[in-house]
């Protein structure tokens, strides 16, 4: 059961981060144009996703779990600190990691891929961001949100 849980926490973790991505790209490339405040863009696009996410891993992922009263407080305030603490300073940490992304650009230049070096910085901090996200969502939600198994009737 693990596995399949798991299957499906990795397919919809797919959809939200494209969708996560999608809002992160709008806002950073378009509304606010800043390299310099991409932890604001992941922040606003987390907080987005977030809603999203626990009606599509309660109704779907766990499922057959009974997150009680306190589930859906849990799920909301480990969001709200990813999204307000741990997300956006990921997203600094791994926007400082600059030897990765002049690589990157050296070889997007050479290939004539259309992308400047600022569009290769920002969705490289979201791509290492989101991948420990997850990593710490699924730990987070299986053991603490998401409760036991609700009662055969």
């Amino acid at each position: 059961m693990k596995t399949h849980r798991a299957s499906k926490y990795i397919s919809i973790g797919i959809f939200l981060t494209l969708f996560n991505f999608g809002v992160y790209t709008l806002i950073a490339r378009i509304i606010i144009n800043n390299n310099d405040l991409l932890w604001l863009s992941n922040l606003i696009s987390t907080l987005i996703t977030t809603a999203l996410a626990y009606l599509m891993h309660s109704k779907i992922t766990w499922k057959e779990r009974n997150p009680g009263r306190l589930g859906v407080y849990k799920f909301f305030v480990w969001n709200l600190i990813l999204a307000l603490i741990i997300s956006p300073f990921l997203t600094w940490v791994f926007s400082l990691i600059t030897p990765i992304y002049d690589f990157a650009f050296s070889i997007s230049s050479s290939l004539n891929f259309p992308f400047d070096y600022d569009f290769i910085q920002s969705t490289g901090a979201f791509g290492f961001t989101a991948l420990i996200t997850m990593i710490l969502n699924f730990l987070f939600y299986d053991k603490i949100v998401f409760g036991k198994e609700k009662d055969a009737k």
